[in-house]
């Protein structure tokens, strides 16, 4: 069976027919503005069959928090056409929106030349964990659970940790 891909916001999401299960992983579901995220739990609600599931997980950016509006420099990546990439990175927060927005530069250098640069702006919006629990109960969604680090057994005990959500619709 080939699989069908469909493009688009999540928000706006209308697809035919309904599933099982919708996932939204690797902290992706952060990418949506507030009233971006909020209209995505309510079509991803239209979307589930009866007793459908969500799993969604968000994490909390307070080490950025520390190192806010310092450059970051990572381990230089080496390409296989001899090319290096050099990456840095530098967070700004602003607590009261929870966003965390952090400005990255990638730079590709070839034999001591810089080839190409490109800069990427990542706003990530941060939920609670008390907070998004009630979003998902305001929109209809029941038996919530909340596991820590894709582990079905673990509880979070740290800011550190992934929040793994699932949630089912009635």
């Amino acid at each position: 069976m080939e699989p069908v891909i469909y493009q688009g916001e999540v928000e706006n999401l209308d697809l035919p027919g309904k599933y099982n299960a919708i996932v939204v992983t690797f902290g992706s579901f952060m990418l949506l503005s507030r009233s971006a995220a909020i209209a995505a739990l309510q079509a991803f609600a239209r979307h589930l069959e009866p007793q459908g599931l969500i799993f969604i997980d968000l994490e909390l950016p307070v080490e950025d928090f520390k190192t806010q509006n310092i450059v970051k420099q990572r381990e230089p990546i080496e390409c296989a056409d001899g090319s290096i990439i050099l990456m840095q990175s530098s967070s700004s927060i602003d607590p009261l929106e929870q966003l965390n927005l952090t400005l990255i530069r990638y730079e590709k250098w070839l034999n001591g030349n810089l080839i190409v640069t490109e800069l990427q702006c990542l706003p990530l919006h941060w939920f609670g964990r008390d907070e998004f629990i009630s979003c998902l109960q305001e929109n209809g969604y029941k038996n919530i659970t909340l596991r820590a680090n894709y582990t079905p057994d673990l509880q979070p005990t740290s800011y550190k940790d992934t929040l793994c959500f699932s949630a089912l619709m009635p």
